[in-house]
């Protein structure tokens, strides 16, 4: 590279300045500085065999760390942490939202030198497509789960709707009955479907399971109840009806004590439906209802949906005999949260789960009335059902911009958080 004459002088001159305040002890770097702060040591991270990304908390244990939050920072795999608390020893973190086997994890503390050397931590994905599905798989129809984990729901895939039933490892099997109106592969043939091998409508508000293992389901518009049996390929029969006709059932839920609760719009009344005979008793409650939950650790009802001008969550207890006692409003949903109720779901521990049609998809309700958005941020909008496995996993059914089944890791579903309510 070639300078022109008249800038050497300027840069003898910088070089020269430059000596000359080392020289003076001017110069910017000092070989005898210390960090203020050691650098910082992670040891643990609890719980031990990792955890859900972007979710609840973690503690990352080890030395080096401050008190003062801000001075801290903490990155896993490339994701920050929020650090809920710290002390010199201990910090309580929300991990961050990419989720992968043996993360990386550091921390910085402002004034040490070097960040801490990696730690590696597992985070699982805390949602996402239950095994056997995509984003081409569209529920119709909330999913159900028997006792061997098998989910049972409808799905419209590329335009087919068939009776779905998926295993655990997401083998899937297709009842064989025919959506109204399928064409038959041959196009000159316009036959329909004889009305026997034909299901009564392409989507149901609920799906239970029930005795022998036989689905229950209800649909919107009407007031009787079906059952099907799956993998007979045969059209559902009908069960039961109100004798409300006015009832359009929204959704059902069975109790231990051998009852079908099922409540709906335009009845201003909670029904129940002894299993053995099919008979029907009504109980007086002003609404217009969505969803209904059984708690069997009080032997509780709970219904929710328009009440009182607002979307709540009543609480009813049941005696010996099946009836309901006079009810209590257990939570204002609309005072805290927007959109409107579509599912409740009881976790063993108490917490009440509800689904939304809101911001938040699924909100959490703690025994002492105390409430969040469930894994805000990290899950799907758009829950219009939830129902469990007998594991950690919950079921959660999508519809709208993501329409999907999904699994939902809830960890062991008792835990309510090492820094939460």
């Amino acid at each position: 590279m070639k300078f022109k004459n008249n800038l050497i002088p300027a840069v003898l001159l910088i070089v020269a300045f430059f000596f000359t305040s080392c020289k003076d002890g001017n110069s910017i770097y000092d070989s005898e500085y210390e960090a203020p702060n050691e650098t910082p040591v992670i040891t643990a991270i609890s719980p031990a065999n990792g955890y859900l990304a972007g979710v609840d908390s973690v503690i990352v244990t080890g030395q080096g760390f401050s008190a003062e939050i801000d001075e801290m920072t903490i990155n896993f795999g490339g994701s920050p942490g929020v650090i809920k608390a710290a002390s010199e020893t201990q910090l309580i973190v929300r991990p961050g939202v990419i989720s992968g086997t043996g993360l990386p994890v550091v921390v910085s503390r402002r004034g040490a030198e070097f960040f801490s050397s990696s730690f590696p931590y597992t985070l699982r994905q805390p949602q996402g497509f239950y095994p056997g599905t995509d984003n081409s798989s569209v529920p119709t129809t909330k999913a159900a789960v028997d006792g061997s984990n098998n989910i049972y729901t409808i799905i419209n895939r590329n335009g087919v709707i068939r009776y779905t039933r998926i295993a655990p490892d997401g083998t899937v099997t297709r009842d064989l009955v025919k959506y109204p109106g399928e064409p038959r592969p041959d196009p000159e043939d316009s036959r329909p479907y004889p009305t026997d091998s034909t299901m009564r409508f392409t989507a149901f508000s609920d799906i239970e399971i029930g005795p022998s293992n036989n689905l229950f389901l209800s649909q919107q518009s009407i007031r009787a109840i079906f059952t099907k049996t799956f993998g007979d390929d045969r059209r559902e029969s009908v069960w039961s009806a109100s004798s409300s006709s006015g009832l359009k059932i929204n959704d059902m839920v069975f109790d231990d004590n051998g009852f079908l609760w099922v409540v709906g719009l335009d009845s201003d009344q909670i029904h129940r439906f002894t299993v053995s005979s099919r008979s029907e008793t009504k109980f007086p409650f002003t609404g217009q209802f969505n969803s209904v939950a059984y708690f069997d650790n009080n032997n509780e009802l709970y219904v929710g949906g328009l009440i009182n001008d607002s979307q709540q969550v009543w609480k009813f207890s049941i005696d010996g005999s099946g009836n309901l006692g006079a009810g209590e409003l257990y939570f204002d949903y609309g005072a805290n949260y927007d959109g409107v109720i579509t599912s409740l779901i009881f976790a063993s521990n108490g917490e009440l789960l509800i689904g939304n049609t809101g911001e938040s998809s699924i909100v959490r309700i703690f025994p002492s009335k105390q409430h969040q958005p469930f894994y805000p941020g990290m899950i799907k909008q758009g829950t219009f059902g939830i129902t469990w496995r007998d594991d950690e996993i919950a079921v959660v059914s999508i519809k709208g911009d993501d329409a999907s089944v999904n699994f939902m890791d809830m960890y062991d579903r008792t835990r309510a958080g090492i820094f939460g309510f």
